[in-house]
Formats: C-alpha cells, structure tokens, sequence
C-alpha cells in the first residue's frame, strides 16, 4: 500500500471517512506522522532494513517535465533524460532503469521504492576520494538529492581513528576496508581493554579491529589507518525517509507484509489521542496495539525458525 492507502484504510478503520478534509477528526498529517513513528518501530524491532551499499536518495515531486541527468560526485549516471510518465511511481522506476542500464566509473545501481529512487554504489569499482555527492538536473519536475555519508561507505583518512556513524543505522553486521580480502573483527571497548592495553593510543597501521558505539554515532578503528582506506559496511537500520503528505504515491520502505500491522499501530494511537474526544477509547487502544505486538512478535518467531533451519541445514564444514 502507498500513504493515500495506508491514510485511507487507517480513516475507514476509525470511521472518520466521511465529511470535507476540514471536519475530519484526524488531518493526513497527523496519520501520516503516526505511520511514519509506526515504520520506524517496525525497522527496529524486527531489523527488516538491511542496508549495504546505499549512498543516497533522490525523491521525485511534480506532474510534467523530467529528470535530466544525475550525477554522483560530478560523474553521470544517466544516459539520457527521463520523461515523467503517468506518476512519480512510474518515473522513479524507469529513472532506477536508466540507471542500472548505464555503466559509469566508478559504477552505480539505483533502487526505485515509490517517489525514492535510492543511488546504491557496486563494490570493488573504486570511489570518489573526497566521498559521495549525489546531484539531478530537471525540467519542471523536481529531484531533490539526499547524501547519505556514513550509512554504508565511508573514507578513512591515514591517521583516522574515529567514524561517524549515519542516525539511521541501528545496528553494524559486518565492516570490511575495500582493499582487505575479508571483513574484520566488530568489537566492544570492554574486550579491547582486556586483550590490547594500548588500543587506544596506538600508532597507524593496517586496520583489524571496529568498535561501534551506537549511542554516540560513532565507530572508533583499531589501529588508526596508516593510508587513505574506504570502508564498506552491512548495516541494520531506519528507514531512509519519512513519508509525506507531499507524496502521497510515496511508499512504506518497510516489506508490503507489514503495512496492514502499521494500521493496527496507527489506529491505537488514533484512539488513544485524549484531545479527540469522538474516538477517544483507551479500550480500543490497547486491543490494536496488543494485535500489533502479536503480529510483531510472530514475526520475531517466524525469523528465528528460519535462522535455526538454515544452520541445521547448513553443509558441513568438512564437506565445503
């Protein structure tokens, strides 16, 4: 479902359909702000949003023109113009086209989710130096350009010993210097104090340890770099952006199977507003939220059920 829908079933669900947009007992805003604090509690509490190589976004607006080039880090991606064609969702995805269909260096792919088309950089095809810019030209329509720095890609500078970590990233699964074969180790403080005494004040060398601290939005390197290194990193994180009124093609970034469990959400929080006196029913509330944390917490088994068949299922290591 996109926002009109999710913001149409939630009203129906709610029975505040009927009237002119002024006599509604909830503005779109407001839903819009409740189904956007649902996705977010989704993406954390089910870690559905993997992430390994975006470096930013773009998100269309407008009914006429096009999208003329896009650009990351002054290199075109695109080799021609793209003409809006029947909505911003249609366009997104034949810009996302475009983009897979043209080889650049360094090279890029491009992921269409509703009005975002999202800019994706291949590994192992070299980077910019001075780290990713992502730009659009257009025609009447609009390609507003989002950079991602830290999410994915990071440049480490020789003698680096702290990087900071993008706000949406919930959670670092792997960290990988492009120019080392295999990822290195992700740690915590505690166990470098136990095994390495002065990790803290050592001098540069070849990076093999990362230490993130998520309340700080940071990841400190062990050792500092002892040369110019990117680092690619599998993350865990939030959606990339709020929807919007403005948007209302836009789409959850969240998988389609979840959008129905944000209107249980949405509607609890609809219920529980104690300024709405119409609808306001701490009964109803809690009835919806507790169907969505049934619903979240099924889905919590159903991935801990796959996790434990894909290791009884695994090959042996002997046999490999």
């Amino acid at each position: 479902m996109n926002l009109q829908q999710i913001i149409d079933l939630t009203r129906k669900r709610i029975f505040d359909e009927k009237g002119a947009d002024s006599k509604k007992l909830f503005s779109d805003e407001e839903l819009t702000s409740y189904g956007n604090d649902t996705e977010q509690e989704i993406a954390r509490q089910l870690e559905c949003l993997k992430d390994s190589d975006t470096i930013g976004y773009l998100t269309l607006a407008g009914t006429s023109g096009s999208v003329d080039s896009v650009s990351v880090s002054s290199v075109a991606i695109t080799s021609a113009a793209v003409p809006y064609a029947t909505s911003l969702t249609v366009t997104a995805a034949n810009l996302a086209a475009n983009i897979n269909a043209y080889t650049s260096t360094p090279n890029y792919r491009a992921v269409a989710r509703g009005v975002l088309v999202i800019i994706k950089a291949m590994p192992n095809t070299g980077y910019p130096a001075a780290g990713y810019s992502l730009t659009s030209s257009t025609t009447t329509m609009t390609a507003a350009a989002t950079d991602l720095p830290d999410l994915c890609r990071d440049v480490l500078a020789v003698g680096q010993r702290f990087i900071t970590q993008n706000e949406k990233i919930l959670r670092i699964t792997r960290f990988k210097p492009s120019a080392q074969a295999r990822p290195i180790t992700l740690t915590t403080k505690e166990i470098m104090d136990a095994r390495y005494s002065d990790w803290e004040t050592c001098a540069n060398g070849t990076v093999s340890h990362g230490i993130p601290d998520y309340d700080m939005h940071e990841t400190i390197v062990y050792p500092p770099s002892d040369a110019v290194e990117l680092i690619e990193q599998d993350v865990i994180r939030l959606p990339l952006s709020d929807m919007s009124v403005t948007n209302l093609e836009g789409l959850p970034e969240i998988d389609a199977k979840y959008h129905t469990a944000m209107v249980e959400r949405m509607m609890a929080l609809a219920y529980m507003k104690r300024d709405v006196m119409e609808v306001y029913d701490p009964v109803r509330a809690n009835a919806h939220m507790i169907e969505f944390n049934r619903r979240i917490e099924g889905w919590k088994q159903q991935k801990l059920r796959a996790l434990s068949g894909a290791k009884t299922n695994s090959v042996p290591g002997g046999l490999m």
